[in-house]
């Protein structure tokens, strides 16, 4: 899975160094979570707000320690280590991972842009067959102005739509039989946080372009880069105490950017897609 692989990477980059980083604060927003690490860096990441209240254990945390209430001062090695539980704790993991990874996000070790759109980055004027995952209201805009492409948007509710969005809704359940036709597709970060992302990146034909997008992936790209994705489109936490502030009285992505994010978008190098998945 993802969520592993991810978590395997920054081991061994941190290595023993990494016991001695600490949660420095939590922040549980209704849009997105944030936190604070004691090295000064803090991440956000989507709150899968129907899947905490859909489970049971989420209520009260499904390990001992840390626990809701209490994850300060709690090394992070400690949450990593756990095994894969609650979306609580999975939640809690990412947002950690997005902390954990801009020291490593650098030009000697990826090909990077700051501050552009994910879909300028990834070439939106090539784009005609479009699977999105997610209804992203801004990449709609830019969508319904061309006349030239074939859109679908899957979605688990239609609820996300305005008035003239509704043509282009698709059932999530019907995911598998519309990917696999798109020569474009576009997922959300959310997805990583709902647990839906390893499914989804099985869909793909390989000659599609697939970019992933959103503060959840904000983390190391290399197990998304793994399993085909060509972009990544994250953020870097600029100012993590405002950032925190903002969450706590309910702030969501768009509240971020431009006073304490910064847009990161991280491309896959120009190799050949491998055969098999």
């Amino acid at each position: 899975m993802i969520l592993t692989d991810t978590i395997h990477i920054i081991r061994n980059l941190y290595g023993e160094s990494l016991k001695d980083i600490v949660i420095e604060r939590l922040v549980l927003g209704v849009f997105f979570t944030g936190v604070k690490l004691s090295t000064g860096y803090g991440g956000v990441s989507y709150t899968p707000i129907a899947e905490l209240h859909n489970n049971p254990c989420c209520s009260s945390m499904s390990f001992q320690k840390p626990g809701a209430g209490n994850f300060k001062d709690t090394p992070v090695y400690e949450i990593l280590n756990e095994p894969a539980g609650s979306p609580l704790l999975d939640t809690v993991k990412l947002v950690i991972l997005n902390a954990l990874s801009p020291p490593f996000l650098t030009a000697e070790r990826y090909r990077i842009t700051y501050d552009r759109d994910v879909l300028i980055a990834a070439d939106v004027e090539s784009m005609r067959k479009i699977a999105m995952v997610g209804a992203f209201a801004p990449f709609l805009d830019v969508f319904k102005k061309r006349g030239n492409i074939e859109l679908h948007v899957i979605e688990k509710k239609t609820q996300s739509f305005r008035e003239d969005e509704a043509q282009y809704y698709v059932p999530s359940e019907k995911a598998g039989e519309i990917i696999p036709h798109c020569d474009t597709v576009i997922i959300t970060g959310a997805t990583v946080a709902n647990g839906t992302i390893d499914q989804l990146l099985t869909y793909p034909s390989l000659g599609a372009k697939v970019i992933v997008t959103g503060p959840t992936v904000s983390f190391l790209p290399d197990a998304l880069f793994e399993r085909n994705v060509d972009t990544v489109g994250g953020t870097i936490v600029t100012d993590v105490d405002r950032a925190l502030e903002l969450l706590a009285e309910g702030a969501g992505a768009y509240q971020l950017f431009g006073t304490c994010v910064r847009k990161i978008n991280i491309m896959r190098e120009n190799e050949s897609k491998r055969k098999g998945r």
